[in-house]
C-alpha cells in the first residue's frame, strides 16, 4: 500500500499502488474549475489609470505592487497560462510523449493547458507525484480569488500626505469585516468615521 504523495493518506483497495488519493485528485480538479471560472474576471479587475510599479513611500520600506501590478503578473511571462502550460507539458513528458505546441494568446494557452491536465490526469494519479501541480493550481486559484476580490472592494483615493508634502498615489480600500480602510501604498488606515467622510467628499469611488 502507497501513501498518497500530496496527503500522506495510505491507499486501500484498487488505489493501493497509485500515487495519488481520490480526495487529492478532486481537489485538483476543483481548483482547476476554479482557475477556469475566475480568470475571465481579471479584465474587469484592471484599473484604468493606476501606476504598474510599486511607490516606495514614508512607512513602507519595500515597493507595494498595485492591483494592475499585481493583474499584470499573473497574465505575464510567469502568469497563469504559462505555469499550467509546464504543468501540462510535465505530464506529457512523464508519459513519454510531446506536449502541443504552445499557443499564442494567454487565453487560448490557458484552455489547452486545462484541457491537457484534465486529459492526462486520471493516468496521472496512477503513478505519478502531483504534489506540485497541487500545490501551484491552489496558489494560481487563491492568487486570482484576491486580485478579483480586491477589484470588487469600495475604492477611492487615498487622501493621504507623504511625507514630502505630495498627496499619496493609491487607494483606498474599504473591509467589510473590519468596517476600516486602509491605502496599500502608504500604509494609511481610516476608521469607519474617516473612512464616511472621505467617501462622502469623493462621490462615488472610480471604476
Amino acid at each position: 500500500m502507497n501513501p498518497c504523495t500530496i496527503c500522506g493518506f495510505v491507499l486501500h483497495g484498487a488505489r493501493a499502488l497509485w500515487t495519488t488519493c481520490q480526495a487529492c485528485h478532486d481537489r485538483i480538479l476543483a481548483r482547476l474549475d476554479a482557475i477556469e471560472e475566475i480568470w475571465p474576471r481579471l479584465s474587469a479587475a484592471l484599473e484604468p489609470g493606476r501606476a504598474l510599479g510599486g511607490q516606495r513611500v514614508s512607512g513602507s520600506p519595500e515597493p507595494v505592487l498595485p492591483l494592475n501590478g499585481r493583474i499584470l503578473a499573473l497574465i505575464g511571462p510567469m502568469g497563469v497560462p504559462n505555469t499550467l502550460y509546464l504543468r501540462y507539458a510535465d505530464l506529457t513528458l512523464a508519459r513519454g510523449i510531446s506536449p502541443a505546441s504552445r499557443p499564442p494568446g494567454e487565453d487560448a494557452r490557458l484552455a489547452l493547458a486545462l484541457w491537457g491536465i484534465r486529459k492526462h490526469l486520471p493516468w496521472a494519479v496512477q503513478g505519478t507525484d502531483l504534489t506540485e501541480l497541487h500545490r501551484t493550481a491552489g496558489r494560481l486559484a487563491d492568487e486570482l480569488r484576491t486580485v478579483t476580490a480586491d477589484a470588487d472592494t469600495p475604492n477611492v483615493p487615498c487622501p493621504a500626505e507623504l511625507a514630502d508634502g505630495s498627496r499619496c498615489t493609491g487607494r483606498m480600500r474599504y473591509d467589510r469585516g473590519r468596517n476600516t480602510a486602509s491605502c496599500r501604498t502608504c500604509r494609511t488606515e481610516l476608521a469607519p468615521g474617516e473612512w464616511l467622510d472621505v467617501w462622502v467628499r469623493l462621490g462615488q469611488p472610480a471604476a
